[in-house]
């Protein structure tokens, strides 16, 4: 009993030397880093200078030594021996970290300062954006990092505003189709079809995404709307009753006038 008391002792013990060893280990590398984070005048002034016609950062508020970006975009990759992880998409806003350590990403290239047209679809997605399809945000942080991405930039010009608008509007466009719909069916292709219509009208009158995504979402979901009342059974019925059945009294009347005849 004694030895089996003395070896659980012994355990816990080595236990809690192993947890006191890993949060040393952590606190010496966040100190290190904390300290690596700082990038030099020169570095900085160096990368500004060789990027300030390429596209994103020529269309980043900077100043001439910083730069000042609303959002910062960064992207988590699977590793070999990560179990049920995947790739992901994450926002950070500047504000929320110190100055060297935002310029640090940014030259690094561990993060990409995103211009004001994404900026826009952030700021709308991250709250609103919720309230009608809790992946929205994500899915369309994957769409805006496959846009930035050196490979797919022509000679680094900035996308067509209202084409990056209509993409991340789309993704909850067609969750919406589908969840009603067949995907693929006739209904659900029509749906796809009047709101893409509708869209490249109505951005000739509002410009913001805000508006484009809000008045979006309402017509979808008055069409579909529509469309279920014009396809439901209790109408199709309806007005498949053209004639309104005879009364009992009637009936009599008309069988007594035939007898007199």
């Amino acid at each position: 009993m004694d030895g089996r008391v003395c070896t659980t002792c012994a355990c816990f013990t080595d236990l809690f030397f192993c947890i006191a060893v890993i949060k040393c280990t952590s606190s010496s590398a966040t100190a290190a880093a904390t300290t690596t984070m700082k990038p030099s005048p020169a570095a900085i002034n160096a990368f500004m200078q060789t990027n300030q016609d390429v596209y994103p950062c020529s269309d980043v508020p900077c100043t001439r030594s910083s730069y000042y970006p609303k959002w910062l975009l960064a992207s988590r990759r699977y590793k070999q021996g990560q179990i049920w992880r995947q790739n992901g998409h994450h926002v950070i806003k500047f504000s929320w970290l110190s100055h060297d350590n935002a310029q640090n990403l940014i030259i690094s290239g561990d993060a990409l300062s995103l211009p004001a047209v994404f900026g826009e679809v952030v700021d709308s997605l991250e709250k609103w954006g919720a309230t009608h399809w809790s992946c929205w945000l994500q899915k369309s942080l994957r769409l805006i990092h496959e846009y930035l991405k050196e490979d797919n930039m022509s000679g680094g010009v900035a996308p067509c505003k209202m084409r990056v608008f209509h993409d991340c509007i789309i993704l909850c466009v067609e969750r919406k189709a589908e969840h009603n719909f067949i995907r693929n069916s006739a209904n659900y292709n029509l749906v796809l079809s009047t709101w893409n219509t509708y869209f490249w009208v109505r951005c000739w009158e509002v410009s913001t995404f805000f508006d484009l995504a809000h008045d979006s979402m309402q017509f979808v979901a008055n069409q579909v709307e529509s469309m279920d009342r014009i396809h439901s059974p209790t109408r199709l019925a309806m007005t498949a009753v053209d004639v309104v059945p005879e009364s009992p009294i009637s009936l009599s009347t008309c069988a007594s006038e035939c007898t007199q005849e």
